[in-house]
């Protein structure tokens, strides 16, 4: 139930960027005020499934799940894995489970880690995101991205 709420939270995440930027994978920020309120950080093609992934958190809980659409054949769905997000020399290894994706007929990976994780300030002034989960690595630009993970970070941070 919680990774298709992902998903879906995700998907309609990656559709809410405007429809000039429809070209191609965008970073987006939302935050729903809703009961409970949610902040939400992803890069995906808007209006589409194609996303790489993202993070969500409850607000002000100061804890982050992340969420990887895809990994690669060689993983298995149920299985713990780790994910390895690095930002020039700053990384951060983030231990979750893979989870079925039939669509994409690879497990897709969701783990936890905390608002404060250096991983995030690495984000705001860096260049490139890489995530690496086994054999699956991926990577996002991160470019005028900085404002965006600073109202995430502080949305999700502990007050």
């Amino acid at each position: 139930m919680l990774r298709a709420r992902t998903a879906a939270l995700f998907a309609a995440l990656s559709g809410a960027a405007s429809p000039a930027t429809a070209q191609g994978r965008v970073w987006d920020y939302r935050f729903d005020a809703g009961e409970p309120p949610m902040a939400y950080l992803g890069y995906g093609v808007p209006e589409t499934d194609d996303t790489l992934g993202g993070f969500h958190c409850e607000a002000h809980s100061g804890a982050v799940t992340v969420f990887i659409s895809e990994t690669d054949g060689k993983q298995k769905a149920g299985k713990a894995a780790t994910a390895i997000f690095a930002v020039g020399e700053t990384q951060t290894k983030i231990a979750g489970k893979l989870a079925p994706n039939e669509e994409a007929g690879v497990p897709s990976f969701e783990g936890r880690i905390a608002a404060d994780d250096p991983i995030f300030a690495a984000m705001a002034r860096g260049d490139k995101l890489v995530v690496t989960i086994g054999g699956s690595k991926q990577s996002a630009p991160l470019n005028g991205v900085a404002g965006k993970v600073e109202k995430f970070v502080e949305a999700c941070r502990k007050k």
